[in-house]
Parts: structure tokens; C-alpha cells; sequence
């Protein structure tokens, strides 16, 4: 096997400006620098796959050809979400990646170490795959309504009640709202995993919501409707329209990736002409639980696949992508998901970013989400839409939260039901 590395200039700058200390733990595959492979990667799409690490790739390794595919079960490297990787390791499908572990070239220590440490819960101590990126949440807030109306800034670690409370102090007279979510459902919804509930009890197949902490979740959204502390804007979907953007709401909650959508997105068009000040802390708590992360989640990892006859190769690409030359490429632009070097977050504007990745509790991030498998998927946006129509069936009057917990058990049951008889039907076919 044989190829010649080359560098881009880009590639080449990065490298020889330096890297940071050496570190207790690293990992390195050794590789004959002349060496030809071809591997397979298993990776949807092939023009967003060049897009986001091929074309960097091949610019370092112009010899290892690349072929994407869609045969999961076959390529030389996964692209895994977390359900996904925990199901092969569980089948053997992953290469034991401590096996190339030594005391020099890839640094580990760089990398988020809450990530990497669920990674290694999951595989029981052992890495089997890395992930360039992770996502969560957290609160936006603009620093200019909070100062106009003397209203102290959030802080991290607020509770939904508190944060709530804080929305009811702005002046909805003044055209102003606390805080915009794009439904009721939604904020029932991000305030529902705070808590920890469900709305489905997976062993016995029966929507669950009829109990006393969904009552009373509802009453809390109810209330601040009413008092308009909560206020659901209807625009044309273009982000410099959004209601955070334009300064009529003071908090949004959302994930990362609404910096690059909406926030620099608008920013990139508008230049000094935007006049937002804004800020972020981390994602709003249940008292119950101050320490959980339920926002938390990792889009997709990269493994080597056991059975490759390209080992090497599949590791330098692995390995590429999760280096620090790959993040600092990449920190040079804004992305959807938070690096998991987070040294290379890209944050022109100073923010606080670290909101976003400080303090994460993999306890949440660990959730076995494979009994979800059973429901089918599409039940989920049915039971979302009944939820969303019974609590504004509440909001104008027209039942009692008792009647609205009630009806969205029936309904949702009865959905349910149906769901699950097509697809034992389908299933059967």
C-alpha cells in the first residue's frame, strides 16, 4: 500500500504554527506514508459528506480514495448516531480503538471529556468511535431589553419557573415579549424533559399524561399565557423576521445550530445594521434535577467497522476528522453542531458559549432510546398535534385542564392503537 501525503497550503500552515502539549493520552495508528488504500465510508449523502470532511480529507490523503455508501452493514467506516452505535457495539460490529492507543500524535485531552467519557461508558471503558461534533441547547437572552427595562440578565442553571417568572416582567404593552417559543406544545414539550416525564409508558403501550405533574406543567403554561409572559409569533420563516432576531422577544431557547441559521445568518446579511446584543446561559433546570443535560445529544460518530480489511486507512480518516487541524480548519466559520474540541468553537463576537458545553451530565445522555423503536414514528407528530390543540382549547376556555389531560389520553390512545395494528400489518407483510 502506498501513497504520498500532501498538504494543502491551508493543511500546512495549521501544522506548522504548532499544537498544544503533549498529552498522557493520545492515540496514533502507525502508517507507511507512501501507502495507496481505498476505503468505504458509510455516509448518506455524498455531496454533503464532501462538503463537511471529504474534500479536506482527500486534500491530506490524495491517495486513499474515498467511495461513499449506503450499505450499512459493509464499509470500512460508520457514521453512527449514538442508538446506532451502542446497537453495534452490543453486536461486535466495532473496532476496539484502544488497541491504537499510544503516548503520541492524536490528542484526546483536547477533546470534551464529558463526550468522550459517555463514549467510553457505552463501550464499557473502551473507545470503539469518536465524534467531531455534539449539540445542545441553551437560553438566549438580549442584553439591550434586559438593561431598557431593568430586568436582571438569567443565569446559568435557572429553573423553568424562574425563567418563566423572569418572561412575566416584560412590558407585552410595549410590543415586548419574555419569551418567544414557536408553540405551546413546544415549550410543554423542552419543559416535559426537564423534568424527566414521559408521555408514553413503553411497557404497556398507553399514553400517560392524566397524572398530577402533567396537570400541574399545564397550569404553569397556562398561566403564563395568560399573563403573556409567552408569546407565539407568526412570520414569513425567514430568520431575520425571527421574533429574538428583531428584538420583540427577550429570551429564545434553542440549540446550537440557531446561531448558524438564524443568528450569524442574519448577521452574514445585514452587517452593522443588525442591532442585536445578546448573550447565552445554559439550558433552563427542574429543581428535581439541577444537574441534567436532557438537550444533550452527539448527531453522529465515526468507528472503524471490525471486519475492514483497511484498518489503517479507516483509522487515519477517523482520526482526521477528530483532529485538532481538522477543528481549527473548521473554527475559521461558523457550523451546526459545537465541536467536540471545543477550543475551535467559533465565537468572533466573545459570547458565552461555553453555556452550550459546560458541566454536561451524561447520565441523561445515556438514555436507552431504543424501546422508543416500538412506537411508530409517526405517531409522535399525531400526539404532538392533539397535545398542542387541547392546551389551546384551554388557553381560550373552551375545557378545563382536567378535560384537555383526558381527552389527549383518548385521542392519543385510540392513535396509538391504530399505529401499532399498521405496523404489525406491515411488519407481517
Amino acid at each position: 500500500m502506498k501513497f504520498r501525503l500532501i498538504l494543502v497550503i491551508l493543511l500546512v500552515s495549521i501544522i506548522s504554527s504548532g499544537c498544544s502539549s503533549a498529552s498522557n493520552e493520545t492515540i496514533q495508528y502507525e502508517v507507511d506514508p507512501l501507502s495507496e488504500a481505498n476505503i468505504t465510508v458509510g455516509y448518506g449523502d455524498k455531496d454533503s459528506f464532501d462538503f463537511f470532511y471529504g474534500n479536506l480529507f482527500r486534500s491530506k490523503y490524495p491517495n486513499i480514495e474515498v467511495t461513499i455508501t449506503n450499505n450499512v452493514d459493509e464499509p470500512d467506516v460508520f457514521a453512527l448516531t449514538f442508538d446506532k452505535y451502542e446497537e453495534f457495539l452490543d453486536e461486535g460490529k466495532l473496532y476496539d480503538l484502544s488497541n491504537v492507543i499510544t503516548n503520541d500524535a492524536f490528542k484526546l485531552e483536547g477533546m470534551n471529556q464529558d463526550v468522550i467519557d459517555l463514549l467510553r461508558q457505552s463501550g464499557r471503558g473502551k473507545l470503539y468511535g469518536l465524534p467531531p461534533y455534539f449539540s445542545n441547547r441553551a437560553l438566549f437572552y438580549n442584553k439591550d431589553l434586559f438593561d431598557k427595562y431593568k430586568i436582571p440578565y438569567p443565569t446559568d442553571g435557572m429553573t423553568w419557573e424562574e425563567v418563566l417568572q423572569l418572561a412575566k416582567r416584560f412590558p407585552i404593552e410595549d410590543g415586548v415579549s419574555g419569551l418567544y417559543t414557536r408553540s405551546l406544545g413546544d415549550l410543554l414539550s423542552d419543559m416535559q424533559l426537564a423534568k424527566g416525564l414521559e408521555k408514553i409508558n413503553i411497557k404497556d403501550m398507553k399514553v400517560t399524561v392524566n397524572t398530577d405533574s402533567y396537570k400541574k406543567l399545564f397550569q404553569t403554561i397556562v398561566d403564563a399565557n395568560e399573563t403573556q409572559a409567552i408569546n407565539f409569533f407568526e412570520h414569513d420563516g425567514f430568520a431575520k423576521n425571527d421574533p429574538f432576531i428583531t428584538g420583540q422577544s427577550a429570551m429564545f431557547f434553542g440549540y446550537y445550530t440557531y446561531l448558524n441559521n438564524n443568528i450569524y445568518g442574519v448577521k452574514q446579511e445585514q452587517g452593522e445594521d443588525l442591532n442585536l446584543n445578546w448573550d447565552v446561559v445554559t439550558a433552563p433546570v427542574d429543581e428535581s434535577n439541577m444537574e441534567a443535560t436532557p438537550y444533550f445529544f452527539i448527531p453522529m460518530i465515526f468507528a472503524v467497522n471490525a471486519e475492514s480489511q483497511n484498518v489503517q486507512a479507516a483509522w487515519e480518516f477517523v482520526k482526521f476528522v477528530n483532529s485538532e487541524e481538522f477543528a481549527k480548519v473548521n473554527s475559521r466559520t461558523t457550523t451546526n453542531n459545537i465541536p467536540t474540541r471545543t477550543d475551535y468553537v467559533y465565537n468572533p463576537e466573545g459570547k458565552r458559549l461555553e453555556a452550550f458545553y459546560k458541566n454536561l451530565n451524561m447520565n441523561m445522555g445515556i438514555k436507552d432510546f431504543s424501546k422508543y423503536n416500538k412506537i411508530p414514528s409517526k405517531f409522535y407528530g399525531i400526539l404532538d398535534g392533539i397535545i398542542e390543540s387541547e392546551l389551546k382549547a384551554v388557553t381560550v376556555g373552551a375545557k378545563s385542564i382536567d378535560e384537555a389531560l383526558v381527552s389527549i389520553e383518548e385521542r392519543g390512545q385510540q392513535q396509538l392503537d391504530q399505529q401499532l395494528a399498521e405496523k404489525t400489518n406491515e411488519e407481517k407483510k
